[in-house]
């Protein structure tokens, strides 16, 4: 486990009195180590057992939760008995309504048809790591939420797992405790320095196995910049390569710009956080397009293939007129969502307040539990992608590794 003293951005180390402690099978031991960033917002407090480590312990797959009242835990197949008309998949007028192909690519690119058909991109290598995107172009559907939350779960499974903030607001960086002021170079210099690799601004967190790409205000001005490099799409694929993580998680900015066409162009796999209002499904079918245009796939081949998945947040059973209207416009969508849910929950506020993982602040919350569910459906669809088969028994022994104070 790295350890040290923290940095600022100038290269000066912390006070002694700002230390930390590593944490070993006998309890937290101080450690000193003063070439070694660690976030700025590190104090004195030890870095011992976390109770969100009992993760998914009393969670099975997705079992229904009576708790929370009618509907929840079933998923999709339960909320669309609020639905009332049926509809033929992508029958939508609205879903099928897109601009060319090419517009589309000029208005993400800048560039024309012919410029494409001059150059082809470079493949990047396969990068070992799984790479997940957590994209909506539309702000306040809880793509950063989940970024933080779901790459706390898989680590406290004992998945090595990176987040990387490509969102220039930070709130993933700031989410899991990090100051964004307190370090020397972030993702922007990653993006903007030819040959840059993602390993050289990597930090710890509190979290055991979790690590973090953190973001600064000045990606927003690195993104109008690498406009005219060549093959920009490509800049974080590249970035990424060489590094040993199980799983990478992508926070993309609220925008269909050059970040997040990066980001798509560098993952395996992509989440798409909807939340249950009216105005969260515009522009769904724009991302959809724009999918379908960096990943090089037809129509049929980004929905036949297991490519996305579309995670409903901010669910509320009261709302039946708002859950009605919203399973109707995704029904074309049905199996591409998850079936884990997100329901509405404060905790999942003040855990943000907090800059904590939802399981280190309020495990018994409904917040907890449903991300619970989502990363056991994640990695369940993440074997089933690689061909391994996934049992309950193989996660259970990875949470008890991780509680070497309890062996």
């Amino acid at each position: 486990m790295l350890v040290g003293y923290p940095v600022t951005r100038t290269g000066q180390p912390y006070p002694v009195s700002h230390g930390f402690y590593a944490l070993c099978s006998s309890g937290p031991t101080p450690v000193q180590a003063a070439s070694v960033r660690f976030p700025k917002m590190i104090t004195p407090t030890l870095v011992g057992p976390l109770p969100g480590l009992r993760l998914f312990a009393r969670a099975p797959m997705l079992q229904t939760d009576t708790a929370c009242g009618s509907n929840y835990g079933k998923g999709f197949a339960v909320l669309e008995k609020e639905g009332g008309k049926a509809g033929s998949a992508l029958s939508s007028p609205r879903i099928n309504a897109k601009r060319k192909l090419w517009d589309r690519w000029d208005n993400i690119h800048g560039s024309s048809p012919a410029d494409k058909e001059k150059r082809s991109l470079p493949q990047a290598s396969k990068n070992s790591s799984y790479v997940v995107a957590v994209i909506n172009q539309k702000g306040g559907t809880g793509k950063t939420t989940t970024t933080v939350n779901l790459g706390a779960a898989l680590a406290y499974l004992g998945h090595r797992t990176l987040m990387v903030d490509l969102d220039p607001q930070a709130h993933t960086t700031i989410g899991i405790g990090v100051d964004p002021d307190a370090f020397i170079e972030s993702v922007a210099e990653v993006m903007s320095i030819p040959k840059k690799s993602m390993a050289e601004i990597i930090l710890p967190t509190y979290i055991p196995g979790l690590t973090l790409a953190p973001a600064h205000i000045h990606l927003a001005h690195v993104a109008e910049q690498i406009y005219t490099r060549v093959y920009r799409e490509t800049i974080l694929a590249q970035a990424l390569q060489g590094l040993d993580h199980e799983f990478i998680l992508i926070d993309c900015p609220p925008s269909l710009g050059v970040l997040t066409i990066n980001a798509l162009y560098a993952c395996d796999f992509i989440i798409i956080p909807c939340q249950i209002s009216r105005y969260s499904l515009d522009g769904l079918a724009d991302l959809l397009t724009t999918i379908e245009i960096v990943k090089n796939l037809s129509i049929q081949d980004l929905f036949q293939g297991d490519h996305f998945r579309i995670l409903l947040t901010m669910y509320d059973p009261r709302n039946r007129i708002t859950n009605q209207y919203i399973m109707d416009e995704l029904r074309p969508y049905r199996d591409k969502q998850f079936t884990a849910v997100i329901r509405k929950n404060e905790a999942l506020n003040q855990a943000q307040i907090a800059q904590k993982a939802i399981f280190d602040y309020e495990f018994d919350s409904t917040g907890s539990q449903d991300y619970q569910r989502l990363a056991l459906e994640f990695l369940q669809l993440y074997h089933k992608r690689i061909g391994l088969p996934f049992e309950d028994k193989i996660f259970e022994a990875k949470v008890n590794q991780n509680k070497p104070w309890e062996n």
